[in-house]
């Protein structure tokens, strides 16, 4: 795989699951046999990414092992630098790092990242808000004595660690850029622009970092939107192992959301509390590790134990893996253009074009250059506006 999904652990999905083999656990396991992760051997499926928080999971410091993953599963190890921008909270690199090295395979450095808080103590979900020039360097600053702590103090030459850089237009790119990868130097890079349903504008970050000769191991920061991992997976042809990562399978746990695997950005709700998008099912189809089991959707709409939540979870959480998969399959292994395209519009809908689009600027950069088309596709694109606008600031 050149394309890297890796769901996020989710606390309750992490909590019940660490609990499994607890003495008279009353969560027991699913067919007495299984737990709710995709990562320990008692999972109903193996997928071998995932990816955690330092500032949720902190608090084990063997996390990798409480978690009882296997040895071939690969963690992504954020560092908890949006916790510091959004909440005011106060983390040491040093501590990071070490944790890091204890328990993943892949680590993000210490970001902060240059963003606002509009109200309760929270940034607001794709807002385009921007800071001014002089405090987007402070946090550049910032990031940057944090990325020393990282290069000067790693032990383990083995960890993989991705240098986290921010912007929303090719100005902010270049001056994060020379604030932070200057001199310190890592194996890879991880950014993720809001909002992160922009598919030309993660186009246009993926294609800055090419421009700058990265050919391999990015990582987007929560952008894992149906629409946009098509971008991702074409990408993939330039640069090696892009990974993404999401929380949004999640949802199955927290909603009874429950995707439909033959058009994934199509849903629906088990148990009534919440709207459908589209007509509730009657009758269980799919043939994924999890629904084989069930043909009844009764069983999602009862209540009383976690387990119906988190089973749709998991298949929600497959369904994506399947996508990632297909598209894949038909770009590198088949190359089979018309085939992927076909999966675009099946799954996307009518936001397909705006994914062509954005693919057809990755393709554009390799003909004509990142400037050109940079000028011929962002003159006028609201993400690019205004640059470096005053705002109320944490």
């Amino acid at each position: 795989m050149r394309t890297l999904f890796v769901p996020a652990i989710i606390d309750g999905l992490a909590n019940v699951s660490k609990r499994c083999l607890w003495l008279g656990n009353r969560f027991g396991m699913f067919k007495d046999k299984h737990d709710c992760s995709w990562y320990t051997d008692m999972a109903i499926f193996k997928h071998e990414y995932a990816l955690t928080s330092y500032f949720y999971s902190q608090k084990d410091e063997s996390f990798r092992n409480k978690q009882r993953m296997t040895d071939d599963t690969i963690l992504f190890a954020d560092s908890g630098g949006y916790t510091v921008a959004t909440k005011g909270a106060k983390i040491d690199p040093h501590k990071v790092l070490k944790w890091q090295e204890k328990n993943s395979n892949i680590a993000f450095t210490l970001d902060i990242p240059p963003t606002i808080v509009t109200s309760g103590n929270q940034i607001s979900p794709g807002k385009n808000e921007r800071v001014s020039r002089e405090v987007f360097e402070q946090f550049a600053e910032r990031s940057r004595q944090n990325n020393l702590v990282f290069y000067n103090n790693r032990e383990r030459e083995d960890l993989q660690i991705y240098n986290v850089i921010h912007g929303h237009d090719v100005e902010q790119y270049d001056l994060w850029w020379d604030y932070c990868q200057t001199d310190t130097p890592f194996e890879g890079f991880a950014t993720g622009p809001k909002p992160s349903g922009d598919m030309l504008l993660q186009a246009m970050s993926i294609m800055y970092l090419w421009n700058k000769g990265v050919r391999k191991n990015v990582h987007l920061l929560g952008v894992a939107g149906i629409t946009v991992i098509p971008v991702l997976v074409w990408a993939s042809q330039y640069i090696d192992k892009i990974s993404f990562d999401s929380t949004s399978y999640g949802y199955g746990s927290l909603t009874r959301a429950y995707v439909y695997p033959e058009r994934i950005r199509d849903y629906t709700h088990f148990g009534g509390k919440f709207k459908h998008k589209v007509k509730p099912m009657t009758e269980i189809y799919c043939k994924c590790p999890i629904c084989i089991n069930f043909k009844d959707p009764a069983y999602f709409c009862g209540g009383g134990t976690s387990w119906p939540g988190m089973l749709l979870s998991l298949h929600n959480l497959w369904c994506v893996k399947q996508y990632v998969e297909e598209l894949e399959n038909a770009l590198h292994v088949e190359k089979d253009i018309p085939k992927f395209y076909k999966l675009i519009d099946q799954h996307t809908g009518t936001t397909a074009h705006k994914t062509k689009h954005a693919i057809n600027f990755i393709e554009d950069t390799m003909k004509i250059g990142f400037k050109k088309t940079c000028d011929m596709y962002l003159q006028d694109y609201s993400f690019m506006k205004p640059k470096f606008v005053r705002r109320k600031l944490i």
